[in-house]
Parts: C-alpha cells; structure tokens; sequence
C-alpha cells in the first residue's frame, strides 16, 4: 500500500509548489462586411504574443489568459497583418461582439487536422477550435491521450464505457442492457460529428447528470455545421483501404432552412490482419427549420449498413508457428478466395426531431425525440455431431500431443501450408455432401417425415437487435448575476432481441433445432433436446431464426438539477438525479429442459437510483485555479448480467443490488498564453458489481454460466497533460496517467450448467483481492513536438509508452478448490502458475503526422493529411487478452488451456485527401 498512497503524496507537493499569475479573456466574432457572414479560419495574433489562434466556425474567436496592457488584434489578411482592433486589458475579460472586414480572404480551414480519425471511437475530442496544436478550451490531458494512447486500450481512470454518458441532440446512445456504446453506428460520418462538448469527469454539465467519467455532447443541427461542399478520399491499411466521401451543407439560409448532408463509402479487401475486410456505406442527413427567432426545429436520420470480417485473439503457440502476432484463425481459403467465418453484419440507423426553444435571453429549453432500430449480427461456425472445425482448436496443437514424434508431425503440418492453420472449408462442405439423414415427424405431426442432407456444420449469426426510444428535455436558466440552473427529465426504453439465425447451410439441405448437449444428458427425456417445444423435431433452412430466441426489455426514468453559483473567487456547484430503472425478459421459445420459465414475460425487476456530485473552483488569480469535486451514486445492475441463463429461462442472479460508486478528485489548472496543464489526482470505489461469464466446460460438455456477485474495486491515481508553445509554430505536449486499479474484495461464485436448473457450485469465494483490473495500462504517457508553418502546413511527432497492463484472469483458478491438492511447500512453482496474475510487457509506440493546406485562386482548398501509426512497426505490443475459462482440475496443467492474446497494429497509416468547393 506504501506505492498506493505515493500517489497522493506526489499530487500535493506538486499542488502547493506552484505560483503563476494574473490573466483574462479577449473574445470576439469576424464578419464579412458586405455578406455579414462569418468568416472562419482567419489567423489571428496579439501584438507582442508569440501565438497564432483561428476563428472558428461561426467566425468566433477566444485569446485566453491574457495579462494587463495594451495589445493590437492582428489578422493574416492575404498573407498580410492587418490591424483589426485595439484592445486594453485593466482586470476584466474583454467581449468586443462583432467586427467587420471588407475584401475577400484567403483563409485556411479546421480541415488541418493533424491525425485524420477513421473511427469515431478515437475522435472523442475533435472539436471547431484549430489553433496551432492547442486549442484553448480543449483540456491538455484528454487532447493528448484521446490521439495518442488509444491504440494501447488506454482507459482514462481505469473506466469503461458505462462510466460516461454519449449523447446525440441529447439522445443517450449508451445501450441500457449493457452500457455500451455502438461506435459503428456513426462510422465514417466524421464531418458532421464535429460540433462536440465534452464534460471531463466530475465537472458541472449543460446537458446531462453525466457519468463519473464525464459525457460528450454531440451538436447534430444543419445550422451548426460549417458552411461546405466537400469531397474526401482516404487510402489506409487500417480496418479499410478506400474510402469516399461527400459532405454539402448550407448553413442557415435566409429563408430560415439550413441543409446538412453526407455520405460515404468504405471499402477494403483485406485490412491490416489476413482475413479481415470491410464493405460499409454511411449516411447522414439534417435539417432545420427556424420557425421563429425563438424556436428551431431539427430532423436527423443517420446511420451506416457495414459488412467487415473479423480477427481474434489467439494463443501463443499459434502466433509462433505461422510466424506472425497477426494470425487470425477465422478464415480459410474456398476456391482459391479467402472466407471469414466471423463477421459483423451490422444497420442500426437512428432518427431524431429536436426542439430549441429561446424562452428568453437567459432561459433555453432543448427537447429530443429519438429512435434506434436494425440490425447487429455477427456470424460463427455451429456444428452438430461433428468434430471442431476451429483450426486454433487446443487438440489440434502440437502441444497436445503425447509423444515428441507426435508433437513434431503436427508441428511440420502446420508449418507446411498457410492453408492448413486455417479454416478449412471444402473439408466442410464434404462433411455436409455425405450426411443424408430422416426426421420424423417434423413440427410435431405425425407421419412429416423429411430425409435430405442434415448440416454437420453451418455458418450461424448471433443477433443483438436493438431498438432503442429516447425522450430528453434539458432547460437552461441563468438567475440573476451569479446563479445558473439546469435540469432535465429522460425517459428510455429499449428492446434488445436476441436469437441465431441460420445464415449459410453450406451446402447441406437442411439443419436441426436440436439442443445437441441436453439430447445426450436426457435420454430418457424426449423433450430435453427441444429448443421449442412448440415446433419440435424443426428443421431449418438458411434465414431461420432457432436456438434462442427472446428479449430483454429495459426502461429507465430520470430528472435531474444542477445549480452553479460564481463569485469572483469561487465557484460552487452542485448536482442531484433520481432515477428508476427496470427490465424484463421475453421468451419467445418453450425451452424442453424449462418449459415454465422459458416462454413469455418474466417477472420485472425494478431499482431506484440515486445520484449527487459536486464541486468548488478556487480561483487563484485568474491562471490558476484549484478545484475539487465529488460524487457519490447508485447504478442498476445492467440487464444483461443480471440473468443467469437468459439463453434458456429467467432465473435471476441470487441477491441482485444496487451497483455503488464513490468517486472524487482534485485538480491544479494553469491557463498562460503559451502554457497550458492540468494535474489531476482521482480516487474512485466501486462496490456491488456483478460478473456473468458463460463458456463451454469440455468435462460436463455443455455451456457453463460463471456469476460473481459482490465485486469491488479501488481507482486510484494521477493524471497531468501539459501544452507549451515554445514559439507560434513550436509546441511541446505531455501527458500521462499513473493508475492503481485493483479489486479490494472477494466475490462470491455461482456455476450453472445451461443444462441444469441447480447450480453445481454456490457461493464459491473467489480470492482476487488486490489482483489488478485488467484489459488497460495503469500507467501511460505521451510526449510529442507539433511543428505549424505559416505556409499552411504542419507535422507531428509523439513518443507514448504503456505499463503495468494485465491479462484477463480466469476467476476459478483464484479458489481455494483450484489448488485444493497442490502442496504450497514442495509445489510452490506450479502454485504460482495457477494464481499468479500475468502482466504483459511494457511497450512503447512512435506516431507521426502531416498536414498541407492549398488555397487556389478561385477559393477552392486541397488539404491534404497523413496519420501513421506505431512508425516504428513494434509487432510485439501486446494490448491484452485473456485466460480461458477452462481450468484442468485433474493434472493442474494451465498450459493445456493457454491464454489468448491480441496485438496492436504493426506500422499503420490513414491518408486523407480533401478538396472543398468554392463558396
């Protein structure tokens, strides 16, 4: 614990050896003055200030933290310095509303952006505001990490998805069964998911509660796009290797509508790992409509049908003997063509109407309407009566065998041919020629009697179909001088669908609605292999939904206030929600093993949660603030832990709770023309979690449901980025975490067979106190040098490293049953093999990027951006994995059952080439 606390004690004597000072604001809007339109992207500097800032989009521009005196607001005019306006500092922020500029202007846009983001899961902070690297209302840490650090699995504070909140026009995208949030669904709509705000952790928000780790509000109106017509192209060997895009956008027009579009098509044959591939289109569509100047009315449709095979993890052994960390075992060759077994199949587009209304200069109300539908499918192999047709399948190892010359025999086939570590799909195919084979009496009637080929294997989906209604409304109110009040009401609900459907017979005639594992346990039982045992004996055919087959339904209902009160100087602020959640499921099969709890509606389950936060800002003078902040909340269990085998009946986890979580953190900001940080320490405890874990037990040969109830877990740490311009085209960034995430109890197990209504193991105590979180680095930082020409042309380099990163453990092997026979004394070895947890080595990564920006004559620009990745091609960064679930209870060997691992991207890059249109 001496390392634990440390981290404390470094936060406060960086805390209180700091002393910097005094310093305001300088805001303003640049306008046309013929047209009155805003003018974007003009470079602009003080006198006397080594810094260049651009106007956003709106024509909006913000020097922050400007000292006393007398300046000159210069503007890059044609490549000349013009004065646009003379300003004195005396002690207060200076507002100077709008100034006007005639003649044209050859101005340079956001669209230099130095890392071109393809996945809108690593743009979380890209915003409007491009000045040099820096962009002053961005924070140091959460800019620098969200770039530089995510291909490394890096979690801020050690949180996941569930822990912040994502919202569109004030949707809620995080799925309610799980707390997830389906990135895809917005894939490669980049140019309209620009208009972010982002709540950093505990801090105060405009339009949510938030989570503990904050929230981002994505703005989706037409009249808040920037005015554009755009085409892009991007060539990577990422996910995809080609993409097309266009975006039109009209801004507000005169008559009071505004028109936002874009569309995209990404396409790739094989992305960075053999097998994978992508055939994905995106669209978007916004429009507004100004009813009056004090309400506005918004329509958005989005969404984005994709195909892309997949990649896995895989053991060690495999990743050696093809002779690459990038083996993937979900693909074999058909016809000379590669064939993925694995693959998302995934359309969930999303439909909103919002309402803003301007009741008066200090009170807005924003209402939403929203409404998710589709499709998430992704694909596997099934198999009936036939041997395991996984390539990376333990007993098909050399490891396996028992003889060297057995080992050696599988080890010269594997390494002979790429095609025999791979699927092998003609083999499939044969199996399914050969198997002519009578159902009787299909359906249930008798004497329907089918003969035909029956599927030893097929390709099946598994789907998560999620359709998803949200209501949102949030007022904003400023009361008198100091006060400011926001509060809000949610309703949500949401239907996930989950069932296999048959995708691909391969060639056979038909396949079984068998439950193949309870069919051997129950002989004697005629309807224990029945997976419904109102169509029993069903054959299927490709497009038929079989096995399970029901819904979880979830809906929640929340208010919430926020009140914040400023003096000259503190703040204080100060935040209550209230919120009941509940769910059920819906079985749309009678089940043979649990005809009575398998069919229909299920008892609901309800929670009432309560959340608060709050905190104080210290304004030191002005550049230096100290804040702390503070919260404590309950969560629901999410619904789809909460089933013990949703698969096949309703039984709920035994004592299901109330999730609690106590989070507060304290921070040191500096806010200096040319130097920006933020050190922050944190300190989160989560208690009451749940755990459900299913996998396939080879012993009792059937899927095997692992819950553990009674989870708690410290986070811990530190967390400072910094941004320093060493002159107005040279800055410096660094930034970092130091974490200490570990479980601090010892969770009680159940274990139930999907064959079984009793659990064969109940209230096993799991011994994982102070073991490590898994699946992220504790301890990452970055360091990078941003270069920016006054040529319209700028270059990055970062440096980022990763530590203390630990692989996923199997719980069981942490039981006292585990070890049971294993002598502590003369066994000591084998004793650490089993409970040790394994960390992964540290690793570090080089990323590089360009950006060029070309104005011509007729106002037209080209811009053109270059992101590379990990230049350094380090192929041995593993970023996780995970122990199997399976244990050898008998001879205690964890190698008979060895991890998985996942690597990052070797050498990886995005070219992204821009042309917009003259206005």
């Amino acid at each position: 614990m001496i390392r634990r606390n440390s981290v404390s004690l470094v936060l406060i004597f960086i805390l209180f050896n700091v002393n910097l000072t005094f310093g305001q604001n300088i805001s303003g809007k640049l306008l046309n003055k013929n047209s009155k339109q805003p003018l974007p992207a003009v470079p602009l500097s003080l006198s006397n200030i080594d810094l260049i800032i651009y106007t956003n989009a709106t024509g909006g521009f913000t020097f922050r933290d400007v000292e006393s005196g007398k300046y000159s607001i210069l503007a890059n005019i044609n490549n000349t310095l013009i004065t646009i306006r003379e300003v004195e500092i005396s002690g207060k922020d200076v507002a100077l509303g709008d100034i006007e500029i005639e003649g044209a202007l050859n101005t340079v846009s956001d669209e230099i952006s130095v890392i071109d983001v393809t996945d809108l899961a690593s743009m979380e902070n890209e915003n409007d505001n491009f000045s040099s690297a820096l962009s002053a209302g961005r924070d140091p840490f959460v800019n620098a990490t969200a770039f530089n650090l995510s291909s490394g699995r890096f979690r801020p504070r050690g949180y996941f998805n569930e822990d912040s909140d994502m919202l569109m026009n004030g949707m809620l995208m995080n799925d309610q069964d799980d707390g997830r949030v389906l990135w895809t669904a917005w894939n490669s709509l980049n140019d309209v998911m620009r208009n972010r705000s982002n709540v950093i952790n505990l801090s105060e928000s405009d339009y949510t509660f938030g989570g503990i780790g904050g929230a981002t509000f994505i703005d989706l109106r037409a009249s808040s796009q920037r005015e554009e017509k755009k085409i892009t192209y991007a060539l990577s060997n990422r996910t995809f290797q080609h993409r097309l895009m266009g975006t039109y956008s009209t801004g507000m027009m005169k008559n009071g509508w505004a028109v936002a579009a874009t569309a995209s098509h990404s396409y790739g044959a094989q992305g960075f790992i053999k097998g994978t591939y992508i055939q994905a289109n995106s669209y978007f569509l916004s429009v507004d409509r100004k009813l009056t100047d004090k309400h506005l009315l918004n329509f958005v449709v989005f969404g984005s049908p994709q195909r892309r095979g997949r990649s896995t993890g895989s053991v060690q052994e495999m990743y050696d003997l093809a002779g690459t960390n990038y083996y993937n075992p979900n693909w074999g060759y058909q016809n000379g063509e590669v064939r993925n077994s694995r693959e998302y199949i995934i359309h969930q587009p999303v439909v909103m109407l919002r309402h803003d209304w301007k009741i008066s200069p200090n009170t807005n109300v924003m209402t939403n309407l929203g409404f998710q539908f589709g499709n998430y499918g992704s694909t596997r192999l099934d198999w009936y009566d036939a041997p395991d047709p996984r390539p990376d399948y333990y007993r098909k190892l050399p490891s396996y065998a028992l003889t060297q010359e057995a080992k050696d025999r599988v080890t010269e086939f594997l390494t002979a041919d790429e095609a025999n570590r791979q699927i092998n799909w003609q083999a499939l195919y044969n199996a399914n020629a050969t198997r002519n084979y009578t159902i009787g009496n299909v359906d249930g009637i008798a004497g329907n009697n089918v003969t035909g080929k029956l599927a030893a294997y097929i390709q099946e989906s598994e789907n998560y179909d999620n359709q998803k209604f949200n209501f949102n409304s949030v007022i904003n109110t400023k009361l008198g001088d100091r006060i400011y009040f926001t509060g809000g009401v949610q309703y949500l609900r949401e239907k996930v669908h989950y069932y296999r459907r048959v995708e691909d017979l391969l060639g056979a005639d038909f396949y079984i609605d068998f439950n193949r594992f309870a069919l051997r346990d129950f002989p004697g039982n005629p309807d224990a292999g029945q997976n419904d045992i109102n169509r029993p004996n069903r054959i299927l055919k490709e497009g038929d939904i079989f096995g399970h087959n029901y819904d979880i339904n979830t809906s929640r209902a929340s208010v919430w206030s926020q009140v914040v009160y400023k003096t000259g100087k503190f703040d204080y602020y100060g935040a209550v929600s209230l919120a009941n959640q509940s769910f059920y499921r819906e079985g749309y099969t009678k089940v043979g093993l649990f005809p009575v709890n398998s069919f229909g509606k299920s008892e609901t389950q309800n929670f009432l949660n309560v959340g608060t936060k709050g905190g104080i800002t210290y304004k030191l003078d002005g550049r230096n603030y100290f804040v702390v902040n503070g919260s404590y909340r309950t969560r629901a269990p999410f619904a789809n832990e909460s089933y013990v085998s949703p698969r096949v009946r309703d039984q709920i986890v035994a004592n299901l709770t109330n999730e609690k979580i106590a989070a507060f953190d304290v921070s040191y900001l500096a806010r200096y023309t040319r130097f920006k940080a933020r050190i922050s320490a944190f300190y989160t405890d989560f208690k009451d979690k749940i755990s459900n874990d299913v996998y396939y037990h080879e012993e009792f040969r059937t899927f095997v449901n692992y819950v553990m109830t009674g989870i708690d877990r410290k986070h811990m740490g530190i967390e400072f980025g910094a941004e320093y311009n060493l002159t107005s085209k040279i800055a410096l960034t660094v930034a970092g975490s130091v974490g200490e995430y570990y479980h601090t109890s010892r969770p009680l197990a159940s274990i139930s067979r999907d064959n079984s209504a009793q659990d064969f193991v109940q209230g096993r105590v799991v011994y994982i106190e102070n073991y490590y979180v898994a699946g992220m680095p504790q301890t990452a930082g970055t360091v990078g040098v941003t270069y920016r020409s006054s040529k319209f042309w700028t270059f990055n380099l970062n440096v980022n490293g990763f530590s203390k990163n630990y692989l996923s453990f199997n719980p069981d092997r942490r039981t006292a049953e585990a070890v049971a026979t294993v002598n502590p004394s003369t066994e000591s070895d084998l004793l650490q093999k089993i409970i040790a947890e394994e960390r992964l080595p540290d690793a570090f990564t080089v990323d590089f990027s360009a950006g060029k920006s070309i104005r011509f004559d007729n106002g037209a620009f080209l811009r053109i951006n270059l992101n590379a990745g990990n230049i350094l091609n380090n192929t041995n960064f593993r970023t996780g994995g995970f122990e199997q679930l399976r244990f050898d209870y008998e001879t205690k060997d964890v190698s008979k059952f060895p991890p998985r691992y996942f690597y990052s991207y070797g050498t990886n890059f995005n070219l992204n080439v821009a042309y917009i249109f003259p206005r």
